[in-house]
């Protein structure tokens, strides 16, 4: 399947093949640092896959103004390193499956979830999208709304991750904000053309999520907090019911009575 992609992109890149092998190296690179290294922190693995798509967007529109195909290197990239990142091409016998290792099967004898490769992870994913956010504030217009919207995102997304409210006032929000925010901002701009809002939106709340959805200090390194984490949920006393034995005694207790 690899080779397969690889083909596909030749052919399509035939004739800007040097200008377009970067891309697709670098998709490759983005695909397989997600599946192999990013997947263990679910929290990540989410918001990087966000970012993927935010990513292609601006890709579709920087080919169509080269006349090249920069997009579709891109993803076929990605999809190679997705493939070439989930075989284990080393110290195991060929053919063996390749077990995930996520958040739930890395727990410290302290019993929280998380740890200090955990906590880098999540803080190299914060640098990435910020960085993908900076570049849209300096090189897209309006420069100070975007630079509002940029900030205000962050801090809003830190502060519902790192204070979250209620279950049902939080699963609310998810749902309503971000459809609803993301669809103004995109309305705001195709009213006033090419504009940075809506992806120094998106970029924002995804920094505010990592950086609000962890403990960077103290003993409680690369813990994961709600709403995510079900740390929020309340507790439950579970009582199991043997229904068969409670039946058994009814049972009894009527041939018991019926003697008496």
């Amino acid at each position: 399947m690899i080779a397969v992609t690889v083909a596909a992109f030749i052919w399509l890149a035939h004739s800007t093949l040097l200008v377009a092998t970067p891309f697709f190296l670098a998709g490759a690179a983005y695909g397989f640092m997600l599946y192999r290294v990013v997947q263990r922190s679910g929290r990540a693995f989410m918001v990087m896959h966000c970012a993927m798509f935010m990513i292609s967007i601006p890709l579709f529109q920087l080919q169509d103004a080269l006349g090249m195909p920069v997009a579709g290197s891109v993803l076929a990239g990605f999809w190679a390193g997705i493939l070439a990142s989930g075989y284990p091409w080393s110290k195991r016998p060929t053919g063996s499956e390749e077990r995930q290792i996520l958040d739930g099967t890395n727990e410290d004898v302290q019993g929280y979830t998380g740890g200090r490769d955990i906590a880098l992870i999540n803080g190299a994913c914060i640098f990435f999208v910020l960085g993908c956010g900076l570049t849209h504030l300096f090189v897209q217009t309006p420069t100070i709304p975007a630079a509002v919207v940029f900030v205000c995102a962050l801090v809003c997304a830190w502060a519902f991750f790192r204070f979250p409210p209620s279950v049902l006032v939080r699963n609310v929000l998810l749902l309503v904000i971000p459809v609803t925010e993301f669809g103004l901002l995109a309305f705001l701009n195709s009213m006033n053309g090419l504009s940075a809002l809506p992806y120094v939106w998106a970029y924002g709340s995804m920094a505010g999520v990592l950086l609000g959805g962890r403990y960077w200090s103290g003993p409680r390194l690369g813990q994961p907090r709600p709403p995510f984490s079900g740390q929020a949920l309340p507790k439950r006393n579970r009582r199991t019911v043997r229904r068969s034995q409670d039946r058994l005694k009814q049972k009894q207790n009527e041939v018991s009575s019926g003697r008496h």
